[in-house]
């Protein structure tokens, strides 16, 4: 398994909000970063994790600054 791959069973993305989307693959990211066998495998996991809640404030911070009707 690629260490980098965060991937887990998350039932039809597109029903999801991008930011929830983004939340429960940086929760995922954390998971794996937790459960990590090697140090090397849990840096990459933070990495990743890092990157998601980077997007995941990317998304919110869209939101809240889009017009009341798309809420």
């Amino acid at each position: 398994m690629n260490t980098m791959d965060t991937h887990t069973h998350f039932s039809n993305p597109r029903k999801y909000h991008p930011a929830a989307y983004a939340m429960y693959r940086q929760m995922a990211a954390v998971r794996r970063t937790i459960s990590a066998k090697t140090v090397e495998e849990s840096q990459a996991a933070a990495r990743w994790a890092q990157a998601w809640y980077q997007l995941v404030q990317r998304k919110l911070d869209h939101l809240q600054h889009a017009p009341r009707y798309l809420h």
